[in-house]
């Protein structure tokens, strides 16, 4: 992540330049606008290393399933980033204030963020207790005849028998993981700057081509719509994409963090063995998933229909007001299935669908930029004939694309891990009572992962056979 972020980082610094006067589209712009903005990006870049090592930090603690640890983290860097911003930004220097200001007190949080994680992770508290990872919720002894006549009643008496170890473990076991300590003795401060061993690199390598795919395709469209505001719709339209894209930011994490969720809880259901407990368990999981992003979508539209009241804090431009009311229908409709976007895409993390997500946001990278040029010819040839709403009307589009294809694939994962388990398949029963537990219903498998210490006597016919059409022992 250090070296991603130096990477990053350096060609903001050597190439900032042309990449803003990309984005603009235009000479039109004020040299003095131009130059406080490309110091923006420059004292930015700074701060790139730290981002990335951040990132780094916040997806590791979320596939732990530990979500407190990087809320504390960001939590103390957003004071510190609010401290800096009241400091630096009324300062009269040209470097240390106003947009500059606010730029070196977010990478002054981001370093502070990243200290503070580095702490949390080689520091264990005065309390901690270790977590011993070989638990596991199933483990029983099944004192039960082997015989084939006897098994039914032994598979029956231990099912309640594997329930009461099931919960008392869960009651005795119920202290939430935590990433702090988690490297303590483990990470030195010359790791943070050496490169990765080969082994780890060739463990990245499958993930680099599908991730970069998915997070450039993912940022295109919203470049390509700063690029035809800024080159073809004028001042006030500028103006206006300022306000709604703050309120856009400041709703999306809403959603967002549905998608990180997510990412921490579909992994370990996914990874079981296949059988017909963990389909459903995957099935019933992604739906309250696709709840919860109906329900905050529904929410954000209900708090972005109050956008026209509130455009009066943020400006007194009645042009600049009247844009910003036009767009906020497709707003509106933007955010009610931004929610449901978001738990799907989790979800499709979660099982792994890195190369669908790749493809989708390659193809999204050229698609979208495409119709949103068009926007800008349109103005450039025939100026009033399209305006902002276009802009955001496109977007809307994009959003209603991405919500039926994000379903349609996690309706085609549920029905594939469902298809996974097969009728028919054949259960050996060994002297230890060692079964297979595929193609077996839920309650069954509870049975299944028990062990088995003694026997009466070993089976004849060690072979049963699971009923056609089955699901359930």
């Amino acid at each position: 992540a250090t070296f991603v972020g130096s990477g990053l980082g350096a060609i903001l610094l050597l190439f900032g330049k042309p990449l803003l006067t990309a984005i603009i589209g235009n000479d039109s712009i004020s040299p003095i606008v131009f130059s406080t903005a490309l110091k923006y990006v420059r004292i930015r870049a700074l701060g790139m290393p730290a981002a990335a090592a951040i990132g780094t930090f916040q997806a590791a603690c979320i596939g732990l399933q530990d979500i407190k640890s990087p809320l504390y983290v960001l939590l103390a860097a957003a004071l510190v980033n609010l401290i800096g911003d009241t400091v630096f930004v009324g300062l009269k220097h040209a470097w240390i204030g106003g947009a500059a200001g606010a730029a070196w007190a977010t990478v002054l949080s981001q370093y502070v963020a990243l200290a503070l994680a580095l702490k949390w992770l080689t520091t264990k508290s005065a309390n901690s207790k270790s977590h011993d990872s070989s638990q596991t919720i199933f483990g029983g002894k099944l004192k039960a005849a082997a015989s084939r006549f006897k098994l039914f009643n032994a598979l029956s008496s231990t099912l309640e028998k594997s329930r009461k170890t099931k919960s008392t473990k869960k009651k005795s076991d119920n202290t939430p993981f935590s990433t702090r300590g988690f490297l303590q003795n483990r990470l030195k401060k010359r790791d943070i700057l050496s490169m990765p061993s080969r082994e780890s690199t060739a463990d990245f390598l499958p993930y680099i081509l599908p991730v970069t795919t998915t997070q450039v395709g993912r940022v295109s469209g919203y470049v390509a719509m700063a690029h035809v505001v800024s080159s073809s719709l004028g001042t006030a339209s500028m103006a206006a994409q300022q306000i709604i894209l703050s309120v856009f930011y400041c709703l999306c994490p809403i959603a967002d963090s549905l998608n990180l969720t997510a990412q921490g809880l579909i992994p370990p259901i996914y990874a079981k063995d296949k059988s017909m407990e963990r389909a459903a368990s995957l099935k019933k999981t992604s739906k309250e998933f696709v709840k919860a992003g109906a329900i905050f979508g529904l929410l954000k539209m209900v708090l972005v229909s109050f956008i026209p009241l509130l455009c009066r804090f943020f400006t007194t431009d009645v042009n600049v007001i009247s844009q910003v009311t036009t767009c906020v229908p497709f707003l509106m409709l933007s955010f009610v299935v931004h929610g449901i976007i978001c738990a799907a895409e989790g979800i499709l993390l979660g099982h792994s669908d890195l190369a669908f997500l790749g493809k989708m946001y390659g193809v999204y990278f050229f698609a979208l930029p495409y119709f949103m040029l068009r926007v800008k010819k349109a103005a450039l040839s025939n100026p009033g004939s399209v305006g902002l709403s276009s802009v955001w009307k496109i977007f809307t589009g994009y959003q209603f694309v991405r919500v039926a294809l994000w379903l349609g694939r996690t309706a085609m994962l549920s029905r594939k891990a469902t298809q996974q388990i097969k009728p028919g398949t054949k259960i050996e029963v060994l002297d230890d009572i060692n079964i297979l537990n595929e193609g077996i219903g839920a309650s069954f498998t509870e049975i299944l992962k028990t062990e088995v210490s003694t026997h009466e006597e070993l089976i004849a016919d060690p072979i049963l056979v699971l009923p056609k059409n089955s699901t359930t022992f």
